[in-house]
């Protein structure tokens, strides 16, 4: 057998039988199975009892729990808050602007703060020190508008504090503002 030269095996039927198989399970089984599993079952979002206990009568003041000063918080956010930009006194802004505001929250805040502003955001769960709480009775007494104003436009994550707040620099100032205006508005609101 001289000469012979060995002819290269073809793959089998069977052997290419298993790629698209494979492939299938790849790519549609698998996804199909991960959006199942984080919005069917609830995979990895924190189920959601404080906002529906609210609603039940007789259980509201109990899930809601207490509210928690926020003193602290507050101190070490005004501690790195320029002295000048405290006394900034809220201009007035157009109902656009505040209506614009609230869906801004929704996109930008709540992830952190919470839909209704207590700190409770599936993202600020994680973080060290916790999102602020609006409700907070120190927020809402001792944060001055133009505190508030400061830390969304410039941060706290470059600040001795180191918190997770982003800098939302790319805003004007009057979105920035109707911001502050719906934040204040939202931490001003009773429990439901």
């Amino acid at each position: 057998m001289a000469g012979h030269t060995p002819v290269p095996e073809q793959p089998t039927r069977q052997a290419a039988g298993r790629l698209p198989a494979l492939l299938l399970v790849l790519y549609v089984l698998l996804p199909v199975w991960a959006v199942f599993y984080l919005f069917v079952v609830g995979g990895l979002v924190a189920p959601e009892v404080r906002p529906v206990a609210r609603t039940v009568p007789g259980v509201a003041g109990i899930a809601a729990g207490p509210v928690e000063d926020g003193s602290e918080q507050v101190q070490e956010i005004l501690a790195v808050v320029p002295k000048e930009v405290l006394d900034d006194p809220m201009p007035t802004l157009s109902p656009a602007a505040l209506q614009t505001a609230q869906q801004q929250y929704a996109t930008l805040c709540a992830v952190c703060h919470g839909p209704e502003g207590r700190g409770d955001g599936p993202a600020g769960a994680t973080l060290n020190p916790k999102p602020m709480n609006f409700h907070a009775r120190a927020f809402q007494e001792r944060m001055p508008p133009g505190a508030t104003f400061w830390v969304i436009k410039h941060g706290l994550a470059d600040t001795p504090r180191r918190s997770g707040m982003p800098a939302f620099g790319a805003l004007s100032d009057e979105q920035v503002w109707a911001l502050v205006a719906y934040i204040r508005q939202l931490g001003a609101q009773q429990a439901r």
